[in-house]
């Protein structure tokens, strides 16, 4: 555990000798509702340890799009839940109220698969090179290589994009295929991690331009 928390850590704590002043972020993952084992950090933005946590702000407007940053490898889990879900579980869409896709490649909803990821991979056996995905790289981000396996990996962006009627996947740009319909209740983006997983939550600024006619998450003032 000591580990998780020294790589979840890695480059957020500033010098002793340094004083950082942030802004705060009204929109962040919401620390009255999370797993008792879960650690949120990086100003709201960072979630490590072991269960489930969700965002301050649900999903109000008519299309909304986030993104879920892969910083470290382990079991995680990505999508919307609803305030009944339970945080304390280690994977999301084990129950009724959480929509997620996973680390085992599947897209779960109560703990049955809704879809499962296939790999797409050159035939010599290569990860599969975007240039589509890389024109939508945001023009502050440098990338040599965008992975277009269909399958996510440490490093990788997802990017989650709902509009009260489907719930779908990105992975660095590119949309999944993998479309989760009947998402029911009031929702909010969720993260689940275990097994030394690190996710970051993007709320803006994203790495990838979202798809057209969606945008970063509106607090409810925001939307009147």
């Amino acid at each position: 555990m000591f580990c998780c928390l020294k790589n979840c850590l890695n480059g957020v704590l500033p010098p002793q000798t340094v004083q950082i002043r942030r802004e705060h972020d009204p929109i962040q993952l919401d620390t009255s509702h999370m797993g008792h084992e879960v650690v949120v950090i990086k100003g709201g933005q960072r979630a490590c340890g072991s269960g489930g946590v969700i965002a301050n702000t649900p999903l109000l407007q008519s299309k909304s799009y986030f993104e879920v940053k892969l910083q470290q490898g382990g079991q995680w889990s990505v999508g919307l839940a609803t305030q009944q879900a339970d945080l304390n579980e280690s994977k999301g869409g084990f129950d009724k109220e959480t929509w997620c896709l996973t680390s085992e490649n599947v897209v779960y909803h109560n703990a049955k698969p809704l879809h499962k990821l296939e790999p797409n991979v050159e035939p010599d056996g290569t990860i599969d090179t975007d240039p589509a995905a890389l024109s939508k790289l945001d023009t502050n981000v440098t990338s040599a290589l965008v992975n277009n396996s269909g399958i996510p990996q440490e490093g990788d962006t997802i990017g989650v994009a709902y509009d009260h009627v489907e719930l779908n996947f990105y992975l660095n740009g590119t949309n999944l295929n993998v479309p989760v319909l009947n998402v029911r209740g009031t929702v909010f983006p969720c993260l689940f991690v275990d097994d030394g997983a690190i996710l970051d939550i993007v709320l803006d600024n994203f790495t990838f331009s979202p798809p057209p006619g969606f945008e970063r998450i509106l607090i409810e003032q925001s939307l009147l």
